[in-house]
């Protein structure tokens, strides 16, 4: 494990840091700053958890031979299976518990098959093999001669009861009476027409079964059997958490790619979070490493760099942080100290207030 910085190499880091802007102060004298050691956390704890469940399995078909393929197991609670290598990798298994495995026959159909319950099994349905006609609606003015009863009445009487209006022409020769030009042009007086629907059969086939009377069986998929069996599932599945602690005001954090991170893996609940670890941070994470319902394998990776927060006497209005990175050697990096950001934010308020004042007093002016 490397060795962390001395304050010693800290400051004169930071030292190097402020003479490249121009400072001249040695920080390495006494009283010329100020320093405090500080860690950064970056811990990220994946866990394996495993579930166990069993579960009555019915399909349909005789798949005996396909289903006994799968491993098998007398007592799934006692089942011994090995965790995945990665924890963050998820996985089930399905087992079949021996002796149950079996194939019945279907009690809800015969063979596959099964009634039509829309016609009852009858294949189809009744019709009428006439219906009324549309024009005359099966009425007397089927014929103005016979009523469509064939038989007509004395062409007097029929002209005293039945005037002929304008269009007569349109009327046809009646099929029952024989007379011209008083028929009902569409049904010609016989008041009915042929059924459109079954073609004056008197019979339609039932659209459930398309006549055939019986209609495949949809829950055994027409096999007319079943395979049953009890079924264990073990599931493995990932439990990710990151606990970060980072410095305040750390606005560009060290990379992987620039800061030295210090890294130490724990693959057992045994392992020992590493001796050189942040106190705050060893009773942040302590909590977090208790060991969960269900967990058959973890990994947690504990990274952390050392950090030095530098204060300057003659400078007041920085704060300098350093810290180790992996090329060798100490980063620097100087932000505005606090008091600084809130000096600089009063500033711009009241330069706020008087732009607002002014133009207040040049509206006034103007009135």
């Amino acid at each position: 494990m490397a060795t962390d910085p001395s304050d010693e190499e800290f400051l004169q880091a930071v030292e190097e840091h402020v003479f490249g802007r121009g400072g001249t102060v040695r920080l390495t004298l006494p009283g010329a700053a100020a320093l405090d050691r500080q860690q950064l956390l970056d811990a990220r704890i994946v866990r394996c958890i495993e579930t166990r469940e069993t579960r009555d399995r019915r399909v349909p078909g005789l798949r005996r031979a396909e289903i006994a393929e799968r491993p098998a197991c007398t007592d799934l609670a006692a089942h011994p299976v090995d965790p995945p290598d990665d924890p963050a990798r998820s996985r089930t298994l399905t087992l079949v518990r021996a002796g149950s495995l079996d194939e019945i026959v279907c009690e809800g159909c015969e063979g596959g098959t099964r009634d039509c319950e829309a016609c009852g099994g009858r294949g189809g349905r009744d019709c009428p093999r006439y219906v009324d006609c549309d024009v005359c609606e099966g009425g007397p003015d089927a014929c103005w001669e016979c009523d469509g009863t064939g038989t007509p009445r004395t062409r007097g009487a029929a002209r005293a009861a039945r005037p002929r209006p304008q269009d007569a022409a349109k009327r046809a020769t009646c099929a029952r009476c024989e007379r011209p030009e008083v028929a009902c042009p569409k049904c010609l007086g016989r008041r009915h027409l042929d059924c459109p629907v079954c073609d004056r059969s008197g019979r339609v086939p039932c659209r459930g079964c398309g006549g055939r009377e019986r209609i495949r069986h949809t829950p055994c998929a027409g096999t007319g059997h079943f395979t049953v069996w009890t079924e264990g599932i073990i599931r493995h599945t990932p439990d990710a958490k990151e606990v970060k602690r980072l410095a305040p005001l750390v606005v560009r954090m060290p990379t992987d790619a620039t800061g030295d991170w210090r890294e130490t893996r724990l693959t057992s609940v045994t392992d020992k979070l590493p001796d050189d670890l942040d106190p705050a941070h060893r009773a942040l994470l302590e909590p977090e490493l208790a060991v969960r319902d269900g967990e058959v394998r973890r990994r947690v990776t504990v990274r952390r760099l050392p950090l030095a927060r530098v204060t300057v006497r003659d400078d007041p209005h920085r704060v300098y942080y350093a810290f180790p990175v992996r090329s060798g050697g100490i980063d620097v990096v100087g932000l505005p100290s606090r008091q600084r950001v809130l000096h600089v934010t009063a500033r711009a308020s009241a330069a706020l207030v008087l732009l607002a004042l002014a133009a207040a007093l040049v509206v006034a002016l103007s009135r």
